[in-house]
């Protein structure tokens, strides 16, 4: 097995309402589980292979809840050479621990060859976002007060968290994802998380509030 650990900027979005019901153990208020969520490496290595500015994005798809299966993804990368390329698919591959990357994999499907793409990121807080160009979108932005139009401000704290131990709760004005087959979806107004995270080969190690 791989010895890896990161340190990475996490942005989540998926097709559920705010705060997601999936971090409750309960089902997709859809029915289904739509996403793309973004990593932006701060530091990070894989037997020695650093990571440190690489950023990729992971398209996800399943036709009912995460953990009943048959699930479809890719992976997106930029600013990565060959080597940095492979070292991301030891880790999004799965087969090398790390908690969210080793438990989704066992519901894929189907895996899609990772692409390489452009990927602009924006890191502010409860209004951060990315774009993978030419394939998809987040734009994240505090939840607002029906009533008032006040912003609301807060944060989930999982203790037994496999993707991450807290997180701001955002809401994702608009998630975009086009590519082939399953991976293509538009939401506004759903579920969003931004922190950063510690991982390595046994799970996320700490979550720190941007």
């Amino acid at each position: 097995m791989a010895v890896w650990t990161m340190e990475t900027e996490y942005i989540q979005s998926c097709n559920c309402e705010y705060g997601c019901p999936c971090n409750f153990n309960a089902l997709p208020d859809k029915g289904n589980c739509e996403a793309l969520v973004g990593y932006r490496i701060r530091r990070g290595a894989v037997n020695g292979t650093k990571l440190d500015g690489v950023t990729v994005a992971w398209g996800l798809w399943w036709p009912k809840a995460i953990h009943e299966g048959n699930g479809v993804a890719r992976v997106y990368v930029d600013n990565a050479n060959a080597e940095q390329r492979k070292a991301v698919d030891v880790i999004w591959g799965g087969k090398n621990g790390g908690g969210v990357f080793e438990i989704f994999n066992k519901t894929f499907k189907k895996v899609l060859p990772t692409k390489t793409a452009k990927i602009d990121w924006k890191w502010n807080g409860y209004s951060s976002g990315f774009s993978v160009k030419g394939i998809g979108a987040v734009e994240g932005a505090p939840i607002k007060n029906a009533v008032t139009g006040a912003e609301w401000k807060g944060h989930l704290v999982i203790d037994t968290g496999i993707n991450f131990k807290q997180a701001y709760v955002t809401a994702i004005k608009k998630l975009s994802l086009h590519d082939e087959g399953e991976l293509n979806f538009e939401h506004e107004n759903t579920a969003g998380f931004v922190t950063v995270t510690k991982y390595s080969e046994k799970g996320p190690l700490s979550s720190t509030l941007p």
